[in-house]
């Protein structure tokens, strides 16, 4: 089915935008405020609502409750005058500008690939089937479940859980399961591995390889306050039904296996015939276009950006996919006017990690800190950047009050 449209003898303009994530909408708020009359924009998600992924760990231990981290696609697209289209991007061409989905096949001026990325199992099936993974609400309230349903099964034998990758959202998720258990049990945090021993496995001869030193330490001395053994050179060799074997040949029953060893680019991203940096991210020039396909653009974690003078792409961050999303749609409207395209290059005030509940770390303006206030500006960032004043509002009283039931 073809997109383009006519109204009154003039033909339409159509900017296509794949992926709901953080860019894509960002792309399609920057569209529907700058575009002219005659251009019409339309997104295309298989789901039906963005997930705020940064505070996905605190549905596990219910400091944030799932309604206020979502926000509805097709409602937010209306407001916008954007068309949603549901379906999943099954292949895409972007030298015809053209898509193929579950919906139809849509072709168009202008696309802007904003597919981000989706858990990356490294090709074990069994990770697939039985580990849970973090990249939705439903995994997040699937693991509180787990949890809470381990710790209602008694304390014999003792159950685990494990937490396999020792990075950022591994930390992160060790530190909430912690504080559920904290919660369901009234234990102080050091005796809660005498009713669930939660382990984090990390493959590598170090965890948050991306931190320095001191950092690693510091995280690594935290998670032991909470009660969590960090285990490195290990990883899962079998993930069954309710038990794991570690590659050490340490085998646990009645436990509960966490992914979160990476993320990488859908099947659809993956299928493009185009050139890719590390991590199977879309190689983009420095308007954010893709090779050879002049009228297609990319941004988000399906992208891989190069700041000029380095080797490596962009870290995946919130604040990049937004303001490659802003980024590619003002160009593709540059483009539109015949006007030069302008070059990525966004501002980086830093990063912060919360790694436990109330702790985290980071380096802010080049400062690098540890502690409360760096889990405190992640928390506020996280409330600006919401969607929606519902939802600010909603994740501000979850978080006074260390939220409630689910």
């Amino acid at each position: 089915m073809d997109v383009r449209l006519r109204a009154e003898g003039v033909t339409m303009r159509r900017v296509l935008i794949l992926g709901g994530g953080y860019a894509g909408l960002a792309a399609a708020r920057k569209l529907a405020r700058g575009a002219p009359p005659d251009v019409s924009v339309a997104l295309v998600d298989r789901g039906r609502e963005n997930v705020f992924t940064p505070v996905l760990p605190d549905v596990i231990s219910g400091r944030i409750r799932p309604r206020h981290m979502v926000e509805p696609l097709e409602p937010f697209c209306r407001r916008l005058d954007v068309e949603f289209i549901h379906g999943a991007v099954r292949r895409i061409h972007p030298a015809e500008g053209r898509v193929e989905t579950d919906a139809g096949d849509f072709s168009a001026d202008y696309l802007l690939i904003c597919l981000g990325c989706e858990n990356n199992y490294h090709g074990n099936s069994q990770a697939r089937e039985h580990a849970i993974g973090l990249k939705s609400r439903a995994e997040g309230a699937a693991m509180r479940q787990g949890v809470t349903d381990l710790v209602r099964g008694g304390r014999r034998p003792r159950p685990h859980v494990v937490v396999v990758g020792g990075g950022y959202t591994g930390f992160e998720v060790a530190g909430h399961v912690a504080l559920l258990l904290h919660r369901l049990t009234g234990l102080p945090y050091a005796r809660l591995p005498e009713v669930c021993r939660v382990l984090v496995v990390e493959q590598a001869d170090e965890v948050l390889r991306n931190c320095s030193p001191a950092v690693r330490h510091w995280a690594v001395r935290l998670l032991e306050r909470f009660g969590v053994e960090v285990r490195t050179g290990v990883s899962a060799a079998e993930i069954g039904p309710g038990q794991v074997r570690l590659t050490d040949g340490t085998r646990l029953g009645r436990t509960l296996a966490a992914w979160t060893a990476g993320v990488t680019p859908g099947p659809a991203v993956a299928a493009l015939d185009t050139p890719k940096v590390a991590g199977g991210r879309l190689a983009v020039d420095e308007f954010l276009r893709l090779p050879e396909a002049p009228a297609a653009f990319a941004a988000g974690d399906a992208a891989g950006p190069r700041v000029p003078g380095t080797e490596e792409p962009l870290r995946l961050n919130v604040p990049f996919s937004l303001a490659g999303g802003r980024h590619a749609a003002r160009n593709v409207l540059r483009s539109m006017a015949g006007r030069p395209l302008e070059p990525f290059r966004p501002f980086d005030p830093g990063y912060i990690v919360p790694l436990a509940p109330g702790q985290g770390a980071g380096v802010v303006l080049g400062v690098e800190m540890v502690g409360r206030l760096p889990s405190l500006l992640h928390y506020l960032m996280c409330v600006a950047r919401t969607w929606s004043w519902s939802n600010r509002l909603g994740m501000s009283r979850d978080l006074m009050f260390k939220g409630g039931r689910l």
